[in-house]
């Protein structure tokens, strides 16, 4: 793709109203340096990585780090042998390669649904063991923290120390010299990297010690005692010693930075790249954009673009408060020919240059603002738009614009798009007609799909004639004269030069005068083609009108849909409310009976057997409702790479030098994010960040069935301590507890947890209502803040 082609069609344009979406420098350079490609394959990867890049997008995620300083300079200062960083550049560097370990950790989490991420996350060299010991370790004005070494903190607690008798012997020397008046002031200051204090001039002789200067009236000098004179030496001595380690430290870091210097850039490029498509998500949403689809490579490929717009043009237009005219056209992608006519000023080169922006968007693996668009590959795109005329190469408007057809026809790679705004325009009309007409058919028949915008009557005859060639026009409101800006397909266009000039105020007498030197034939032609596009009006507003008409019938039927839906829930809602109501008469019933037995052990017989037939009558019922409207399957979310970890799993928390805070999922994301409840708080946290894990306690021994009583579980294996009503309905929750409780108490659990999170607390209060009137629960409690807090409960169980 030639510079001027991409100047032609405002590549460079679009990339400006896409920058700011980027959040780091080197996205910006990234997306500067972007150009369409050629290669097939090429162009596939980017599409794949945009495509997913939008799915990311659209879930609710942003690719690529926050905001960061550029660590481009640092790597050029780390580059030469034996160069020491200062402590800046370290932070900003290594602040840049902990975004990097974030992001490839980000990546390996989204696991399959993301596999063109993912393969480039994969990619991200793992530097978290180089960096660690400098991450924390550099304060925000730039000094090293004590953590940066052990020595380096030894020599500042001596420092400090060292400081604090000196300033102990000071001030003893400041309160003798107060009282025999020969101080300035009484406080301690610094000059020359040691401490003094301020002396009257005539009070010299009263602090024998060492002059470190004056001030600038005079009236001040600034001894340095001799009882601190030694001390100040040490102090001086120590510091030299601080700074010969913070130099020590700089240049191990920066030999264990530049040792890596290879995945560093390797690092920072994939940063960029994974901001740069950070910016282009972002900027389709704010833009409506999405990826064109491919066009057949084999068969009969099209170019097909549905209401496409011109982004740079739309962002003009709308900073006006105007809109833009959306396209749709229509050619073969080989050896296809579209000629646009029309009126002057009616927009038959934005229609150019939109076709042309959207193909080198769509080469550059970028999407495209279209309701639809089908854009084949292209070896080239090339454009000659605009006026080339040059004083100083002494080029005429025509002869640059037949030069530029020159450089184009010998530059020429089919597959390719070639668009020529007002081919042959500046020279005789008669052999500008033939030489458009010469100039369309060569690209056409060298393999190349051709757009052209023409007034010539030889070029839109050629059109009509030529098979795989068509017209297209711009639209004219037959009324009041002026362009619409929709493209008209299959008919040629009234260059309409006599209606522009009367709108731009010639005078009638002027206007009739050249409309009576037109040739009868070409009044005629007038005449018809003024005829036919009213007939091409009419025919698109029946069309709207049945359109309309469609879309209301559409309108009504799903409003009708939608009251059925609604009048079946409230029934539905009515039959469950009935259901409900008459099954608590019967707990209240069951209840009142079995209270009144005394033997323990047959009421717990006689309650679980009434819970399990009121479990097979609420089923029946239940049975014999129709699928809510609208039910559906619920869709398989995605899962991470961690099968084990799901909602209501304890989990630990792989912190900053080594803590392992707990905590309960309470969500898992298709991004591979989980939810999790850490000390009444809810934090969002990649599942690569979390192990299963966490304490439980000891379950008593199983309890032993009474003599001549069988005891045959059935179940996959021994009950948890643990049950997640998560999602579940109050019925079917109070249900699970009901045998989770059974099953718990036989197995021997002192202590069970029944997570049910926190919602609307219709689940929570249903579950503890129960366990308090449970005939095997002794008492409960909201769980503590590493269990879950109030998102769980505690049941303590009987002996």
């Amino acid at each position: 793709m030639d510079s001027r082609t991409l100047d032609a069609l405002e590549f460079g344009a679009l990339k400006r109203l896409i920058a700011p979406h980027a959040r780091t420098p080197m996205g910006r350079r990234a997306l500067e340096a972007l150009l369409p490609a050629a290669g097939g394959e090429e162009i596939g990867r980017r599409r794949e990585l945009t495509a997913e890049a939008l799915r990311w997008s659209r879930d609710g995620g942003r690719l690529g780090p926050g905001p960061l300083d550029d660590p481009q300079p640092v790597v050029e200062r780390l580059r030469p042998e034996g160069s020491v960083l200062d402590p800046l550049e370290v932070a900003r560097l290594t602040g840049a390669l902990a975004a990097a370990g974030s992001a490839r950790r980000e990546l390996a989490a989204a696991g399959a649904g993301f596999p063109a991420l993912s393969e480039l996350g994969a990619s991200l060299p793992d530097l978290d063991a180089a960096i660690r010991p400098m991450l924390g370790a550099i304060a925000a004005d730039g000094r090293l923290e004590d953590a940066a070494g052990p020595e380096l903190a030894a020599l500042r607690r001596q420092a400090a120390a060292l400081e604090a008798r000196i300033q102990r012997a000071l001030q003893q020397v400041v309160d003798r010299a107060g009282r025999a008046g020969a101080l300035q002031d009484d406080y301690v200051t610094v000059r020359n990297g040691r401490f003094v204090i301020p002396v009257r001039p005539e009070g010299r002789g009263t602090v024998p010690g060492v002059v470190h200067g004056t001030s600038s009236t005079g009236a001040t000098v600034f001894v340095e005692p001799l009882e601190t004179l030694e001390l100040n030496n040490d102090l001086v001595t120590v510091r030299d010693r601080e700074l010969a380690e913070t130099r020590r430290i700089l240049a191990a870091w920066s030999g264990s930075l530049r040792a890596r210097l290879a995945e560093i850039e390797i690092a920072v490029d994939r940063l960029a790249r994974l901001d740069l498509l950070g910016a282009v998500a972002a900027w389709a949403g704010e833009a409506g954009a999405d990826l064109a689809q491919p066009a057949p490579q084999r068969g009969d490929p099209f170019v097909r673009l549905f209401e496409a717009r011109h982004p740079v043009l739309e962002r003009g237009l709308a900073a006006r408060g105007d809109v833009s005219v959306p396209l749709t056209l229509e050619m073969p992608a080989e050896g296809g020919v579209l000629v646009l006519s029309g009126p002057n000023a009616g927009g038959k080169t934005v229609a150019l240059k939109t076709l042309g922006l959207l193909a080198l968007m769509n080469q550059a693996g970028l999407p495209v603002p279209a309701a639809r668009a089908e854009l084949p590959l292209f070896a080239q795109v090339l454009a000659d738009i605009g006026d080339h005329q040059s004083i100083a190469e002494s080029l005429s408007t025509f002869s640059a614009r037949m030069a530029r057809v020159s450089e184009m026809a010998s530059h020429l790679v089919p597959p390719a798009l070639v668009l020529i705004d007002e081919v042959a325009a500046g020279t005789d009309p008669e052999e500008a007609g033939a030489l458009a007409v010469a100039i369309v058919d060569h690209f056409r028949r060298r393999g190349a799909a051709v757009v052209a915008t023409t007034h010539h009557a030889a070029l839109k005859e050629y059109a009509a004639s030529q098979p795989g060639a068509s017209n297209a026009s711009m639209e004219i409101d037959a009324r009041s004269l002026r362009p619409t800006y929709r493209l008209l397909p299959g008919l040629a266009g009234r260059s309409g030069g006599l209606d522009l000039a009367q709108r731009m105020g010639l005078p009638p007498d002027l206007i009739a005068d050249a409309r009576g030197r037109l040739s009868p034939a070409r009044l005629e032609a007038e005449q018809r083609a003024a005829a036919l596009q009213g007939l091409m009006e009419e025919k698109e507003r029946e069309l709207a009108r049945l359109r309309a008409q469609r879309e209301e019938e559409r309108r009504l039927a799903e409003e009708a849909r939608a009251a059925q839906r609604r009048e079946a829930e409230a029934l539905e809602e009515r039959w469950r409310a009935a259901i409900a109501s008459a099954l608590e008469a019967l707990d209240r019933a069951r209840e009142e009976h079995l209270a009144g037995i005394q033997d323990r052990a047959v009421a717990l017989q006689l309650r679980a057997e009434a819970r399990r037939r009121q479990r097979v009558l609420r089923q029946q019922m239940e049975a014999s409702l129709p699928p809510p409207p609208g039910a559906a399957s619920p869709a398989t979310p995605l899962t991470p790479s961690t099968p084990s970890i799901r909602p209501g799993t304890r989990v630990r928390l792989r912190g900053v030098g080594g803590s392992r805070e707990e905590g309960i999922v309470e969500a898992v994301d298709a991004r591979g994010r989980a939810e999790v409840a850490v000390r009444g708080k809810r934090i969002s946290v990649l599942l690569a960040d979390l192990e299963p894990g966490g304490g439980q306690e000891e379950p008593r021994a199983a309890r032993t069935p009474p003599a001549g009583v069988r005891l045959d579980r059935r179940t996959g294996g021994e009950p948890g301590a643990e049950l997640n009503l998560i999602g579940a309905r109050v019925e079917e929750a109070l249900d699970r507890l009901d045998k989770f409780l059974d099953q718990a108490c036989l197995a021997g659990h002192a202590r069970v947890r029944v997570v049910h999170g926190h919602g609307t607390g219709r689940l929570k209060q249903a579950v503890r209502k129960a366990l308090a009137g449970h005939v095997h629960v002794a008492s409960w409690e909201p769980a503590g803040e590493r269990e879950g807090g109030d998102g769980a409960t505690i049941a303590v169980l009987r002996d």
